[in-house]
């Protein structure tokens, strides 16, 4: 039963958060499954690989509900969420927001503990955002219309 009246904003944020929480726990299972399978435990392996899919797959519906059912913003940026040119938008308002703010701004506290190797961490993964908000700035550039109509005929 479809209602017209418009969700309470702590629903939407209810769903933001636990889509942040399936998306933690996608990368943690899916690390957990990449220690097992060094270790040579490849059931534990495959029962976090697994895992981490089926969770993965929970985090991707919270975006469908965020997108389509209560307003439509990007839980990581804030940035709205939906076709290709927005997603990728959103895509480089986070990564450039990590590459100028968090990471910097970690590695900066790093050095001043004294922590030298979580430093160079943080610097490394400054740059690879760089590098990612790069590539994402080709792909919008890049950008064109769709090649199939929407009902997935060429």
């Amino acid at each position: 039963m479809e209602s017209d009246r418009e969700p309470d904003q702590s629903l939407a944020d209810g769903v933001r958060a636990a889509f942040l929480a399936e998306a933690a726990t996608a990368a943690r299972y899916t690390y957990f499954a990449q220690v097992a399978g060094i270790e040579g435990h490849t059931e534990a392996a495959r029962v976090f690989g697994e895992l981490a899919e089926s969770v993965a797959c929970a985090a991707h519906g919270h975006l469908d509900v965020l997108r389509d059912l209560l307003g439509g913003d990007d839980p990581g940026t804030g940035s709205a969420l939906g076709d290709t040119r927005r997603n990728l938008a959103a895509a480089i308002s986070g990564d450039l927001g990590e590459a100028t703010e968090r990471y910097p701004g970690l590695a900066a506290r790093a050095h001043t503990d004294g922590v030298a190797d979580l430093a160079s961490w943080l610097e490394t993964l400054c740059a690879l955002k760089k590098t990612h908000v790069d590539r994402l700035e080709q792909a919008l550039t890049e950008l064109t219309e769709p090649r199939f109509a929407g009902n997935g005929a060429p």
